[in-house]
């Protein structure tokens, strides 16, 4: 770095066409966010009687040969109960229950709540809850 460097002169035009313009106004803009209106009623607004005493008929209501559905289910735990485990049975029970939870929160609808009440009654009906909840309490089995 011992020669000496080369600077090019420098341009014999103005620094730039827009410099002498004067700066534009300043804008204020004011946004007002929407108020969301949740649609969706909560737990306790969504208890209906009628609704839910309607879907609680249907699912005890005895129209396949003396079945309901709510039997039907509870039958299919007992089988898995009496023949398999009754963890097993209590596995299938949650499952059901979780995924009729799960779809009557996310699709409300007459449906879904029959297919939750027949889960619930079901299990309710068909696996020995009390012997679990003694269980969960004392550690003691029957």
């Amino acid at each position: 770095m011992t020669e000496p460097r080369l600077i090019p002169p420098p341009p014999n035009y103005p620094p730039s066409a827009g410099a002498y313009k004067p700066a534009p106004e300043p804008r204020v803009i004011v946004v007002t966010p929407e108020v969301t209106k949740d649609d969706k009623p909560s737990l306790l607004a969504s208890l209906r009687p009628v609704y839910n005493l309607t879907a609680t008929a249907t699912a005890l209501a005895p129209v396949f040969g003396g079945y309901s559905l709510a039997s039907a289910v509870g039958l299919a735990l007992h089988d898995c109960r009496t023949q398999q485990s009754t963890a097993g049975a209590w596995v299938i029970a949650g499952c059901a229950l979780g995924i009729t939870l799960y779809l009557d929160r996310t699709r409300p609808g007459w449906t879904s709540r029959v297919l939750l009440i027949t889960a619930g009654l079901g299990t309710l009906l068909a696996l020995p809850w009390l012997e679990a909840l003694l269980y969960l309490m004392t550690g003691v089995r029957t």
